[in-house]
C-alpha cells in the first residue's frame, strides 16, 4: 500500500449531481455577497510603474458562496490575454479560487473539481456513506438520522457550527495541495493574502503565513454554517463580514493596479423577509454591502472592476456553481479593451507562467507519518495508536494517509481529523491531528417516522439514541435507543471493547417492544391484539472496517399477547431461551435512494427447552439488496427469505409482509407467516435536485412478489391452531418521493392482488 502523495494536478472526484444540506442552503446565502456596481474609472492607465518596470498588479477576489465559481471564468480570460499578476487577495470563495491558483492548480482542474465534486459530502462532516462509521449506518437504518448533539450536566451542548469541515478539508487539499507550513505566503511565486474576521472582536485579520489550507478554511467559515477556524489563538470566521473586497489590503502589498472581481448579492425584497432566518440573512448582507461600498470607493482610474451578471443565482447552489464560470468569463471579456493594457508579450508571460506553476511536492519518506495524541483528554491514546498502526501495517510501502484519516474519523470520537506538516530531522513529517468532539462524551440523536394510508391507518413514531462513551480506559460504552408512538421500544446495552482496535466487543443488554397487530378473516381485519416482547442477553460482536458486523449471542425472551378489540383470541404468555447469530453487510451509497452498493443480512436463531424455555423453534432470515444508477436513473433489487425450517413459530416471532413496497396495497404487517419469500424491484427517476428543503425529487414505481405459507395472524389459527395457506401474491406501487432535510417523503399508491389497494404518505423510509 503506497502512501497518498498529493499531486500537483489531482484527479477530480467521480461525477455526481449531489444535493445540498438545507442548513447550508440557508446560511451560505448569507455568505458574503454584495450589490453590483459599475466599472470604476474611465481610462486604462499605464502598463508601467513609477520606476519604469511593469506596474505591480493585484487581483482582488470577493466572497459570494457558490457564486464564487465565476472567479474561475475571470482567471481563464486573464491567462488567455497574458496578464501576469503579482499578488492575490481573496475573501471566502475568492480565497479558495485565488489560493488554488496561487498554488499552481490549473484552471481546467479547478473547473473539473467544481463540476464533479459531491457537494453533499464536501459541505458536510460525514464521508460518503460506504465509509461512514458502522454506528452511523446502524442509526440510519433505525430512522435515527438527526444531527448529533451532546448532553452535559443535564444540558444540551451543540457543535460550534452546522459543519465542522472534515470533508471540506479533503476537498481543499485536492485544490491547494498538502497543508505545508509557510513562514510567509510571499514564498509563493504570486503573493497571497486571505481575509478573515476575528469573531471575538470583529476585527479584520489578514492571513499571510501558516498553511494555505487553514487560511482559506478560516476565510470561508460562514458563522453558524461552519465552525470557526482557530489560528494563532484566534477564532476566525468568514472575512466578508468586514472586508468582502480587500482593495486596501492589495494596496498594502504595493499594488499599483488592481483587478477587482465583485460577485454581488442583491438584497431580498420585503416579501421574502418573512422569517427569522430571512431577517438574519438580510442583516448580514446589508453589513457586507456597506463594507464593499467603502472598498469600491478606494478604486482608482488605473484599476478595473469586473462584475459578473449573476442575477438571482443562489450563493448556496453549489451543485450548479460550475455554471457561473461562463458568466465570469463573459464579464471579463466585456472589459477586455481595458485589460489589454495589463497584458505582456508572449515570451514574458511564458516566463511568468513557468514561475507561477506549483513545484512538484516533496515525497514523504517512510516513517514520516505519525499521529499526534497529545491533545487527547478522554480517548485512550493507545487505542488511537492501535487504529493507526493497523493501517500502517498494511502492505509493505508507506502509510496510506487518507485511509488512516478515514479510519480514525470512523471511530466517532473526533469532530475533526486534520493533517499538517512540520520540519523533522529526516525531512518533512506529516502529522495526523485528531480533535475530540467538544460536545462529548455523551451524545444524543433523534429521528421520526410518520405514515398514513388515507384509510384510517396512521402511525407516528419518535426515535432517540443516547450514547455515553469512554466510561473506562478500554472504551466502555452505554447505549440506549428508544421509540415512542406506533411502536414503543427500549434497548439499553453496555458494550466493552475487548481489543484496543475495538473490532471485538462484548455486550449485555435488555430489549423491550410493544405494538398492536390485527387479526384477519380472509383479508378483512376482525380484531386487534397487543403484543409485548421483552428480552435480555449477552453477545459478542466483531466488526470488519465500516462494512460488516457479526454477532453471536444467547438471550431469554418473554412473549405476551392480549386482545384489544374484536374477535377474541387466546392470551399468550410464554418464553424462550435461544442462541442466535447475525451478519450484516452494508455498503449502499444511500439508505433511502440508493444508486450503487449492496446490503445483506443473515439472521439465524435456535430456541431450545433448556433453562426452562417453553418455546422450541428454529428460524432464519436472509436478505440481499443491490442498487444500480446511471445519470438520473436508479434501480434497486431486493430479495428476502424467511423460514421456520418446517416447524411452527410463536405468533410474535413470525415473518411479516404488507405495507408500502413490502407488498403494496396490503396493510402494514397484514401478512404474518411461518415462511415467506419476497422480491422487489424499485425504479426511480430524479426529476429535480438542488433545492433547499427537498434536495432531490423522484418519480418512480415498484413491482413486488411474495410467497408465504402458514399464516399466523388469522382468526382460525389463533382459535383452533389450524392455518390457511396462501401462496403467491403480487403487488406494485407508483410514487413521488423527495429527499428532504427531515428524511425521505413519499406520496404513493399501492395495488395488491385480490383488490387490496391503498394511498400512502410517508415521512421516513417505508
Amino acid at each position: 500500500m503506497t502512501r497518498r502523495i498529493y499531486p500537483s494536478h489531482p484527479a477530480p472526484s467521480r461525477p455526481r449531481r449531489p444535493p445540498l444540506r438545507a442548513v447550508l442552503a440557508a446560511l451560505l446565502v448569507v455568505a458574503t455577497g454584495c450589490m453590483a456596481f459599475p466599472v470604476a474609472g474611465a481610462s486604462a492607465g499605464s502598463s508601467q510603474g513609477s520606476d519604469g518596470a511593469r506596474a505591480r498588479t493585484c487581483l482582488v477576489l470577493s466572497g459570494g458562496g457558490a457564486r464564487g465559481a465565476a472567479h474561475v471564468g475571470v482567471l481563464k480570460v486573464l491567462e488567455e490575454m497574458r496578464i501576469p499578476v503579482d499578488c492575490v487577495v481573496g475573501t471566502s470563495m475568492g480565497s479558495i479560487v485565488g489560493g488554488a491558483w496561487v498554488a499552481g492548480t490549473p484552471i481546467a482542474e479547478m473547473e473539473s473539481a467544481l463540476r464533479t465534486a459531491r457537494w453533499d459530502v464536501v459541505l458536510g462532516d460525514e464521508p460518503a456513506r460506504p465509509e461512514r462509521s458502522w454506528r452511523s449506518k446502524e442509526l440510519e437504518r433505525l430512522r435515527i438520522f438527526g444531527a448529533e448533539f451532546g448532553v452535559r450536566d443535564g444540558k444540551a451542548v451543540l457543535p460550534s457550527g452546522a459543519v465542522i469541515g472534515q470533508q471540506l478539508e479533503g476537498f481543499l487539499r485536492t485544490l491547494l495541495g498538502p497543508p505545508i507550513d509557510h513562514a510567509s505566503f510571499d514564498e509563493f511565486p504570486v503573493r497571497f493574502r486571505a481575509l478573515a474576521t476575528d469573531i471575538e472582536n470583529g476585527g479584520l485579520v489578514v492571513l499571510s503565513s501558516g498553511t494555505l489550507n487553514a487560511a482559506v478554511r478560516a476565510s470561508m467559515s460562514v458563522p453558524g454554517a461552519f465552525s470557526p477556524q482557530e489560528i494563532g489563538g484566534r477564532l476566525l470566521v468568514d472575512g466578508g463580514l468586514v472586508r468582502n473586497l480587500g482593495v486596501d489590503v492589495a494596496r498594502g502589498l504595493g499594488a499599483e493596479r488592481i483587478i477587482a472581481v465583485n460577485l454581488g448579492t442583491t438584497l431580498s425584497p420585503r416579501d421574502e423577509i418573512n422569517s427569522l432566518l430571512g431577517v438574519t440573512s438580510q442583516m448580514i448582507n446589508i453589513l457586507t454591502e456597506q463594507n464593499v461600498q467603502r472598498s469600491l470607493a478606494e478604486l482608482g482610474p488605473s484599476d478595473i472592476l469586473i462584475t459578473p451578471e449573476l442575477g438571482s443565482f443562489s450563493a448556496a447552489n453549489f451543485a450548479e456553481a460550475w455554471t457561473t464560470i461562463e458568466l465570469g468569463e463573459r464579464a471579463a471579456r466585456q472589459v477586455a479593451d481595458r485589460l489589454r493594457s495589463f497584458a505582456v508579450p508572449e515570451s514574458e508571460y511564458r516566463r511568468w507562467q513557468a514561475a507561477h506553476l506549483r513545484p512538484l511536492p516533496q515525497q514523504l519518506g517512510a516513517g514520516s507519518v505519525r499521529v499526534d495524541t497529545s491533545g487527547l483528554e478522554r480517548v485512550n491514546a493507545a487505542a488511537l495508536q492501535a487504529t493507526f498502526d493497523e493501517i500502517a501495517a498494511e502492505g509493505s510501502g508507506p502509510v496510506d494517509v487518507d485511509r488512516a484519516v478515514a479510519a480514525l474519523y470512523a471511530t466517532d470520537d473526533f469532530e475533526q481529523v486534520s493533517l499538517r506538516t512540520r520540519a523533522a530531522p529526516n525531512g518533512t513529517e506529516l502529522v495526523i491531528s485528531p480533535r475530540e468532539k467538544a460536545w462529548g462524551p455523551n451524545y444524543v440523536r433523534l429521528g421520526t417516522t410518520l405514515s398514513t394510508d388515507l384509510d384510517g391507518r396512521s402511525a407516528f413514531t419518535v426515535f432517540g439514541d443516547l450514547r455515553a462513551t469512554w466510561l473506562n480506559s478500554r472504551g466502555l460504552e452505554w447505549r440506549t435507543s428508544a421509540s415512542l408512538g406506533d411502536v414503543v421500544g427500549l434497548r439499553s446495552e453496555l458494550l466493552q471493547p475487548i481489543d484496543l482496535r475495538r473490532r471485538w466487543l462484548a455486550g449485555v443488554y435488555v430489549d423491550g417492544r410493544r405494538r398492536v397487530d390485527e387479526v384477519y378473516v380472509g383479508e378483512e381485519p376482525v380484531g386487534r391484539f397487543r403484543d409485548d416482547v421483552i428480552a435480555g442477553g449477552v453477545e459478542v460482536r466483531s466488526r470488519y472496517a465500516t462494512d460488516a458486523e457479526f454477532v453471536l449471542g444467547v438471550r431469554r425472551t418473554y412473549y405476551q399477547a392480549r386482545q384489544e378489540s374484536g374477535v377474541p383470541i387466546a392470551n399468550i404468555d410464554t418464553d424462550a431461551t435461544s442462541v442466535y447469530g447475525q451478519a450484516v453487510f452494508d455498503r449502499l451509497d444511500d439508505w433511502d435512494f440508493p444508486r450503487s452498493g449492496s446490503f445483506a443480512r443473515l439472521e439465524v436463531e435456535h430456541a431450545f427447552a433448556a433453562l426452562g424455555g417453553d418455546e422450541v423453534f428454529d428460524k432464519a432470515l436472509v436478505e440481499f439488496q443491490k442498487s444500480f444508477g446511471q445519470e438520473r436513473h436508479s434501480l434497486s433489487l431486493l430479495m428476502r427469505y424467511g423460514t421456520a425450517f418446517g416447524g411452527n413459530l410463536p405468533l410474535l416471532e413470525g415473518f411479516a409482509l404488507g405495507g408500502f413496497q413490502n407488498l403494496s396495497g396490503f396493510g402494514e404487517r397484514q401478512l404474518i407467516a411461518n415462511q415467506i419469500s419476497f422480491g422487489r424491484a424499485v425504479y426511480g427517476y430524479e426529476i429535480a435536485s438542488g433545492g433547499a428543503l427537498a434536495k432531490r425529487l423522484f418519480l418512480g414505481g415498484s413491482l413486488e412478489v411474495g410467497d408465504l405459507s402458514e399464516r399466523l395472524n388469522i382468526a382460525r389459527r389463533l382459535s383452533t391452531g389450524n392455518s390457511d395457506t396462501r401462496n403467491f401474491v403480487a403487488a406494485g406501487s407508483i410514487f413521488v418521493a423527495a429527499d428532504t432535510v427531515l428524511g425521505p417523503v413519499y406520496f404513493g399508491a399501492g395495488l395488491g392482488e385480490g383488490g387490496e389497494r391503498a394511498l400512502y404518505i410517508f415521512l421516513g423510509r417505508p
